[in-house]
């Protein structure tokens, strides 16, 4: 079952923030030391560990959601205010902190102290465990698309009780930014499968339901792409990209719910042609594999 409900709401809140964010990147911009301070303090002597590969799971376990799992600790890591911070809000405090615990080899982030904002600091201040876990797959809430890593049965967290279908999956598409240089702003797409608002019922036909789920994912991949491809040839500034997202991200979630809906409709007529749409799909990823990294730059405009 195709997964984007509820989509309007969140595209609601980027019409309402993007502008903002983009004004604030370019007064960070225009700054040297704008960015979050970090400490890293690694744990006992250990052989070192390559780095985090792009395109393996990365769990975060955010303060107060409860984390008891034993792992292999690879250093204690602090953001703090520097006193020169512009842009500290939470999301890019995690995502330096994220980028940290990779460098180390870690897959997860246990972020175990925030301090909020406060008259002091405007920064989100945290402190966190860069771990390695043997196994992601029991904590996770979300799995980011990537080519090698497929759904598993596992992955589906959701309740099964009165549901209507043999299996759902909800997965959708985000974008953020991030400051990049003088006068750019860079912007990342993603595509996101949500575990837990995604159910699974076994049955005799396991294999065959998940290699279903698997091209709803992965057309929403498919209109990842796309929304890059689409914003980078009509938004190069960031005031065009201000001016035109909210459509083009509408115009791409359309064709998505289109598209899932048509899968749906034949394969639920006739099983037999899953292998085809398997395909059909496979070949537009490849088709659009020049926007795989789904990342964009553009030029910063008041």
């Amino acid at each position: 079952m195709p997964g984007l409900a509820g989509k309007p709401a969140a595209l609601n809140y980027l019409s309402i923030s993007f502008m903002q964010r983009i004004l604030m990147a370019v007064l960070c911009l225009s700054m040297a030391a704008c960015a979050p301070g970090v400490k890293i303090q690694s744990g006992a002597p250990r052989p070192q560990l390559a780095p985090l590969a792009t395109q393996e799971p990365f769990l975060v376990i955010k303060e107060g959601e409860g984390f008891n799992v034993q792992g292999e600790e690879l250093g204690d890591i602090q953001i703090k205010d520097t006193g020169f911070t512009l842009i500290c809000d939470y999301d890019k405090v995690e995502a330096l902190a994220v980028e940290r615990a990779k460098s180390l080899g870690a897959n997860t982030l246990w972020i175990y102290e925030h301090r909020l904002p406060s008259l002091r600091s405007t920064c989100h201040q945290i402190r966190a465990k860069a771990m390695r876990l043997p196994d992601l797959t029991p904590y996770e809430k979300e799995i980011v698309w990537t080519p090698a890593r497929r759904l598993q049965q596992a992955d589906f967290k959701g309740s099964i009780e009165n549901r209507p279908f043999q299996a759902a999956t909800s997965s959708s598409i985000r974008y953020r930014y991030r400051g990049q240089g003088l006068g750019k702003v860079r912007l990342q797409v993603e595509t996101y499968f949500d575990c837990r608002n995604s159910y699974f019922k076994p049955s005799a036909q396991n294999e065959q339901v998940l290699a279903h789920e698997q091209v709803h994912f992965d057309i929403v991949e498919l209109h990842a792409r796309l929304l890059t491809r689409l914003l980078q040839e009509q938004a190069p500034t960031s005031r065009e990209l201000e001016q035109r997202h909210e459509a083009v991200f509408r115009q791409v979630l359309t064709e998505c719910q289109t598209m899932q809906d048509a899968y749906d409709s034949e394969v639920y007529k006739d099983p037999g042609r899953l292998p085809l749409w398997q395909q059909k799909v496979a070949q537009q990823l490849t088709a659009l594999q020049p926007y795989a990294d789904k990342s964009l730059t553009v030029k910063t405009s008041l």
